[in-house]
């Protein structure tokens, strides 16, 4: 082919495809019940599909209804997950001088029960409790306080001396007490 006929090829294929681009359709045809499927490219091809569907769907947590200044990491994660699987739980405190180590350093923090005298208000604690043990190893858990009775987050629960009120002996709220995993830095993630 001369020269001449090469570059006649050439200009023909750049006018052709404008064209074949401007009259395409815009979005292919979907069936009706189509839905986009989100991929996790790392995922593997041996994981269930809902594994790699919640590995490829992460969201932040909000912050949650306590203060979390001077809290450390785990106690923060704890709190805002409880916040978000809860949103009746309307009040929560964190940091507060004490005899203890737990709330002075930002390890602990009450989860304040509405209705606590209820069955309704048991229940809900109750939940509580068992989120946060479901989650124990995410919320670097120590143990949790509830109803008089003070439950380890490896070993065997017990009941408490009785300190004289309600909220003393833990029917008002929900002590939980994370290892800390630190302060943060700035810049953290809070994963659900």
């Amino acid at each position: 082919m001369s020269r001449l006929g090469r570059v006649m090829t050439w200009f023909a294929a750049i006018l052709a495809a404008p064209a074949t681009v401007a009259f395409a359709p815009v979005h292919p045809a979907q069936p009706v019940a189509w839905q986009p499927q989100i991929v996790s490219a790392a995922a593997s091809s041996s994981a269930a599909p809902s594994a790699q569907l919640a590995a490829a769907v992460r969201r932040a947590l909000p912050p949650g209804v306590c203060n979390e200044r001077g809290l450390q990491v785990q106690t923060i994660l704890a709190e805002r997950a409880i916040s978000k699987k809860f949103p009746e739980i309307k009040e929560m405190s964190g940091v507060r001088p004490d005899g203890m180590k737990w709330h002075p350093n930002g390890l602990a923090v009450d989860v304040m029960i509405p209705n606590w005298d209820t069955p309704a208000g048991r229940a809900l604690g109750d939940r509580v409790v068992d989120y946060v043990f479901g989650n124990a190893d995410r919320f670097g858990l120590e143990y949790v306080i509830w109803q008089q009775t003070y439950r380890p987050a490896s070993g065997t629960p017990h009941l408490m001396e009785d300190r004289g009120s309600p909220d003393g002996n833990h029917y008002t709220h929900v002590h939980i007490s994370s290892y800390g995993g630190g302060f943060p830095k700035g810049g953290e993630n809070y994963w659900e």
